[in-house]
């Protein structure tokens, strides 16, 4: 009987370690700290990105904390304006 071998199983792109941190922790900022979630994540993302592996999770925290901090800028104007109109008043 012969015996036939099969190619070794594709262990997948070994991700940089420092990449994948920076990821977590931007996705993580970005419910917390917005702003410093975008610095983070766009980090993250240009590491993964020179190192030809496609990070999701960096660039979900990067549009997640560029949301947040847009809605972040537009509560605190609302704010800032209500506090304006009601002491005028």
């Amino acid at each position: 009987m012969s015996e036939t071998t099969s190619a070794p199983a594709d262990q997948g792109t070994v991700q940089d370690p420092k990449a994948n941190t920076l990821a977590i922790v931007g996705f993580i900022l970005a419910f917390v700290a917005p702003p410093i979630g975008i610095v983070v994540s766009a980090i993250a993302t240009s590491k993964a990105g020179k190192a030809g592996l496609d990070s999701k999770l960096s660039k979900w925290g990067l549009g997640l904390s560029i949301v947040f901090t847009v809605l972040y800028v537009v509560l605190f104007g609302l704010a800032g304006y209500a506090a304006l109109t009601l002491q005028a008043a």
